[in-house]
């Protein structure tokens, strides 16, 4: 993981103040992210999901200090529109 001046200084700070290695600091960091990104691609989704259907399937995680990541089924059908028309196997639908 790159750096910038500005996070090596946080990080550093973190590391002397709770007597952590920075390597340990930056994992505390990242492992998050790693988690949520782990859950989200076991989601198995067809693209054609009703909206309860999707709604029994999508997480939502709530990250303190930041707020909630959480998929809406409106977005989930415009992307798979997009999708679709890229692939040209349609045309665009507005359901």
């Amino acid at each position: 993981m790159k750096l910038d001046p500005q996070q090596k200084k946080i990080v550093k700070e973190l590391s002397l103040k709770h007597n952590l290695t920075e390597k340990q600091i930056i994992e505390i960091i990242v492992l998050p992210f790693k988690f949520i990104r782990k859950e989200i691609k076991e989601i198995d989704f067809s693209g054609e999901e009703t909206e309860e259907e999707f709604n029994s399937k999508v997480k939502n995680f709530n990250i303190p200090a930041i707020g909630k990541l959480y998929g809406s089924y409106y977005n989930f059908k415009q992307i798979n529109n997009v999708r679709r028309s890229k692939e040209g196997s349609e045309e665009p639908r507005d359901n």
